[in-house]
């Protein structure tokens, strides 16, 4: 049976859907491990003064920025300076 035209954009509509829910899967897999990160560097470097800064943090979706905050906090000396970044 060949397939009509519609019947391949339909199929390739669902192969793109499909591509882009993984992705977005992966992106959410991916925030969660940089929150941890996160999480734990900022308790360890700063105890309890950091559980404001992280409710903030987790409302951010930018996985670069993420990454740059997570990065940065052996080189911060305050809460301060990571509210900075």
């Amino acid at each position: 049976m060949i397939k009509k035209g519609d019947e391949i954009a339909a199929e390739k509509n669902l192969e793109i859907s499909q591509k882009a829910i993984e992705i977005s899967q992966k992106d959410i897999q991916i925030k969660q491990a940089l929150l941890l990160g996160i999480e734990m560097g900022l308790k360890f470097k700063f105890g309890d003064e950091y559980a404001g800064l992280l409710s903030d943090i987790s409302q951010i979706d930018d996985l670069k920025l993420l990454e740059a905050i997570a990065s940065q906090i052996p080189q911060i000396s305050s809460t301060n300076e990571l509210r900075e970044l």
